[in-house]
């Protein structure tokens, strides 16, 4: 092991411009990879803030007693697909409306206290927000009785779970495309590196060396290719997160509901260091594999 470290070192020492070009290449390639999971890590937090935001309305029968009301709220409050119930009385509706529209509070006035119903605003806990599954919500408390209408966006959650499907498909088709694309760039880059050193791989053949022999050096040098590739691979990707993020976190305020735009998570980066190096090993094995199978 010793003798394949020094073997490895001077290698490197040796090779210091081939090494640089193909670390550069994984590392290319890691930002590319990255950038994409960033990017994509950031939509999915801006529709999970989206499918936070979904909620069901339901308006209470008029007239009804506040001990009434308060029956639905804790029977609602109790299913197991609700996180949280907020009872909106008649007063506070008015207050919110005329806070919001000034110019309809005469005519609230003129309509009496009956003209906005009390409500409660349900919010449903993940995995409860599929059109399905509101939909059938929707269905069993309107069996309750105590509703005059319930209301939940049906087209507007619709259409996020259609977003959110079509969104998966093509991150998958993208992220393989760019997966398969930095492969076959770090292993050509890697191939001729190799070819580079064909004297040497020929001459080490010629004394007897065995492939394992051969190959073992080669691999190292991946790893510590892929691992320094990776190092600068999340330098350059903190850096465009921290320019991105000052210029598009006003714009996307809204969108993302008071989150911050994120790096990616620690998972992410040893993910990365885990790529880079499987890409190093993995492109050095391949290219004098296929290098020594042509020679007698």
């Amino acid at each position: 092991m010793k003798q394949t470290a020094l073997r490895t070192l001077r290698a490197l020492r040796e090779h210091a411009y081939l090494t640089a070009v193909s670390t550069g290449v994984i590392a290319a390639a890691l930002v590319l990879v990255g950038m994409f999971a960033m990017v994509t890590t950031n939509i999915q937090l801006i529709l999970g803030s989206w499918e936070r935001d979904v909620h069901v309305s339901a308006y209470l029968h008029a007239g009804g007693s506040a001990e009434t009301h308060a029956v639905v709220v804790h029977t609602l409050a109790a299913r197991p697909e609700v996180a949280e119930v907020r009872y909106v009385s008649e007063e506070e509706a008015r207050a919110w409306m005329v806070e919001r529209m000034p110019e309809l509070g005469p005519v609230l006035t003129d309509l009496g206290k009956d003209a906005l119903p009390a409500s409660v605003e349900i919010t449903l806990r993940p995995g409860h927000t599929s059109p399905e599954a509101m939909g059938a919500f929707v269905t069993s408390i309107s069996a309750i009785g105590a509703f005059d209408d319930v209301d939940y966006g049906q087209e507007w959650v619709t259409r996020i779970d259609t977003f959110l499907s079509v969104l998966s498909a093509l991150g998958a088709a993208l992220g393989s495309f760019i997966g398969i694309a930095a492969l076959f760039l770090v292993a050509n880059t890697i191939h001729l590196v190799v070819y580079a050193r064909r004297d040497e791989l020929e001459i080490m053949r010629l004394v007897g060396a065995t492939d394992r022999y051969i190959l073992a050096p080669f691999l190292l040098e991946g790893a510590l290719q892929g691992a320094v590739a990776a190092t600068l691979a999340n330098a350059a990707l903190w850096a465009a997160h921290r320019g991105l993020l000052s210029r598009l976190q006003d714009v996307l305020a809204l969108a993302l509901g008071g989150e911050s735009l994120r790096y990616l998570p620690a998972w992410g980066v040893a993910a990365m260091y885990v790529a880079g190096m499987l890409l190093g090993t993995g492109a050095s094995w391949g290219a004098v594999r296929r290098f020594l199978g042509r020679l007698p």
